[in-house]
């Protein structure tokens, strides 16, 4: 069997039990997920030619976690604001023959690229009661899972045309169209079905849709957007974390941009 499908086999089941258990349990493998991407993302610029500050980005990240956890929406900006003025301190203190500019802002960039979707996912899963939370989260990681998937095939069987060249030369139009039309049938389905078993509460037809094409599309925009990093940095992974899976961060990047996405739809449209 491919590494990439086997190794998928024994992770999926485990996340999918941690989703379902929830809070502290969800907490702490999003805490240790959002280690390994902040290590590897600070790498990825490292290699670029930047220097970030990387305990300040990690400790940012942490907060992020923290009030995630806590359900403390407001204090999301705090800890920007708090990030943004380490940095700045740190540069002063630590200043040395380097870009302070570029640092401070790739320092504060990495802490928000992985911190936010970390405190927004956490608080998706709290959202209403218990099975709300748990259907607005499982929609949209289901929904970007799919995406993953009728791509990756998708490209394989249809793709001719070219994407993005230059960032990712294997995607194709055929393999997003691909993806996206996965992406919203398998979120509009597990909606569905939730509501049926009583899992969760039904939804209106047009925002399950909306759901879905939030994550599909920018899960596929977050995927694109990590493999610029990467191709600016001349590596093919951001790390080593499952066979055939490269790093953390290849895993993730789908989810870091779309769950703050499916997050603010459900905070202004169905709160």
């Amino acid at each position: 069997m491919n590494p990439r499908v086997s190794s998928a086999l024994i992770i999926i089941p485990f996340v999918l039990l941690i989703i379902v258990l929830g809070r502290i349990y969800l907490a702490v493998m999003i805490f240790i997920l959002g280690m390994m991407c902040i290590n590897e993302f600070y790498k990825l610029a490292e290699l670029s030619g930047y220097s970030p500050l990387d305990k300040v980005g990690i400790i940012g990240v942490a907060a992020f976690t923290v009030i995630g956890y806590l359900g403390l929406q407001q204090a999301v900006d705090i800890v920007v604001a708090v990030v943004f003025i380490a940095s700045m301190v740190w540069q002063v203190l630590t200043f040395e023959d380097r870009n302070p500019i570029a640092d401070s802002a790739i320092t504060l960039f990495g802490s928000i690229y992985v911190g936010l979707p970390l405190a927004t996912g956490l608080l998706l899963r709290c959202s209403g009661d218990n099975k709300t939370g748990l259907g607005y989260f499982l929609t949209a990681i289901l929904t970007i899972w799919a995406t993953d998937i009728g791509a990756y095939y998708g490209g394989r069987t249809f793709g001719k045309h070219k994407l993005s060249p230059k960032i990712s030369p294997n995607k194709t139009y055929e393999g997003a169209i691909s993806g996206l039309v996965c992406g919203i049938i398998v979120g509009v389905a597990a909606r569905s079905f939730g509501a049926v078993y009583m899992w969760w509460p039904n939804l209106n037809p047009v925002h399950s849709i909306m759901l879905a094409l939030i994550a599909s599309v920018f899960g596929q925009i977050g995927d694109l957007s990590e493999s610029a990093f990467k191709r600016n940095a001349r590596v093919k992974d951001s790390g080593v974390f499952m066979p055939g899976h490269g790093g953390v961060l290849d895993r993730l990047d789908s989810l870091l941009l779309a769950i703050p996405m499916v997050y603010y739809y459900v905070r202004l449209f169905l709160s």
